[in-house]
């Protein structure tokens, strides 16, 4: 009887390390995701007009047109690059050595391209702007669609 009850208390004790071991990783793990080492940052929506502004003092500007390759050829922005968002990342690496400098991202009415300004600003782009309204905001404040 005595033997039993020994090995029970083995295997009780066995049992409690496992239990504690599996309760420390985790809460180790847990805080390395909580605590992420990649910052976190928010896109920020700005009006044509801002954009307008930003074109005439900023060289180093990005504009990211979203939408699909037709309707870039058919009027874009000037100086921007067609990056779709169906393909995401391709954007993400073709922007990868770009990521502290100031890129603005638009489709044809600005909801596509939040998405994507959410996307690339959680994958770390601290400088992700969205145009608000799209190509049909700008073309609607007075800025110029080339084709």
């Amino acid at each position: 009887m005595e033997r039993k009850k020994l090995i029970y208390i083995q295997y009780a004790v066995i049992f409690v390390l496992i239990i504690v071991f599996g309760i420390t990783n985790f809460l180790i793990k847990t805080s390395d995701v909580w605590r992420s080492k990649i910052p976190r940052y928010e896109y920020r929506t700005i009006s044509p007009k801002d954009l307008m502004g930003m074109m005439d003092r900023n060289n180093e500007l990005i504009i990211i047109d979203t939408r699909l390759a037709e309707d870039f050829k058919s009027g874009h922005i000037k100086g921007a690059i067609n990056l779709p968002s169906t393909n995401l990342k391709m954007t993400e690496k073709a922007l990868r050595k770009e990521r502290e400098k100031e890129i603005v991202i638009y489709s044809e009415d600005g909801e596509r391209s939040k998405a994507t300004s959410d996307i690339l600003s959680n994958l770390g782009f601290s400088k992700i702007r969205n145009l608000d309204g799209g190509i049909k905001g700008w073309i609607n404040s007075g800025g110029a669609a080339i084709k």
